[in-house]
């Protein structure tokens, strides 16, 4: 059985900086409050809760004054609300969203029509479109365009492909285009990898979070090319997949935590082993 691991799965920098800060700052003793999972891993959610990072859903949860901003960022009027409350802000938002946050409040200045391409439901798109002063529509099929003048912003871990797709349906509807590619690079070296890792491999195993909308971004493409399983952990693999199979691919999520990809790896290189 051949296992090809993809050397860009796992933790992004964005993700790795946030947890860091939040350790950093848990270290004093005092429990960090995070709005929101601080990154969408449930089992890395679980451990960072024995590390003293809490996660709430609202800001009336907030028991102490330190809370964290996740890397995915947050709507400024949150943010407003944080500080009126005199809360001591620890802010790890991923540089590459804050710069997206930039872009989307220099289109608005400008008087374009702001135009976000990427999932309505993640957080980091209901930032962006706080950011735009509510003025800005996410993409759809349906859309229809207010403006001649429009500006593009796609959320950071989108699929290169389709934002180029979308540019292209944009492109000839207006009449003055301004586009900010935001999407990270990690993102697209691990869409890049796992496409190649797909096609070669007879079946794909995705290891992350089962609300994160990267990872499931990643699982989705695989199986377009390849059978493809979407797992948290070790426990959901069944030996009843392999019939037949002589090569196995790996990859994952942005959330997700080099060790369960390492405890999938080492999992199926005690079930086939050399």
């Amino acid at each position: 059985m051949k296992i090809y691991c993809a050397k860009h799965g796992g933790f992004c920098f964005g993700v790795t900086r946030a947890i860091k800060t939040a350790l950093d700052a848990a270290k004093e003793g005092k429990a960090v409050y995070s709005l929101g999972p601080l990154i969408h891993n449930r089992i890395a959610v679980e451990d960072l809760r024995k590390k003293g990072i809490i996660t709430v859903d609202t800001i009336g949860e907030i028991k102490n004054k330190k809370v964290i901003i996740r890397s995915h960022g947050i709507h400024p009027d949150i943010l407003k609300k944080l500080k009126k409350k005199n809360f001591e802000i620890i802010d790890a938002t991923c540089p590459r969203v804050r710069r997206a946050q930039r872009y989307v409040e220099k289109l608005i200045k400008e008087g374009y029509y702001v135009i976000i391409v990427g999932e309505k439901d993640h957080p980091e798109v209901k930032g962006l479109l706080g950011y735009a002063g509510n003025k800005a529509d996410i993409y759809s099929d349906q859309l229809k365009l207010k403006k001649r003048r429009v500006g593009v912003v796609p959320q950071t871990t989108l699929d290169i492909e389709h934002f180029n797709q979308v540019v292209s349906n944009l492109m000839g509807n207006v009449l003055e285009m301004k586009i900010y590619n935001t999407i990270c690079h990690e993102t697209i070296l691990r869409i890049k990898e796992a496409l190649h890792i797909a096609k070669k491999a007879d079946l794909m195993i995705v290891v992350g979070g089962k609300n994160s909308a990267n990872t499931t971004r990643l699982y989705q493409i695989c199986k377009k090319y390849k059978r493809a399983y979407h797992i948290e952990s070790v426990d959901e693999i069944s030996p009843a997949w392999f019939a037949d199979v002589k090569s196995i691919g790996i990859t994952a999520g942005a959330s997700t935590p080099n060790k369960q990809v390492q405890d999938v790896v080492k999992y199926l290189r005690k079930m086939f082993p050399k």
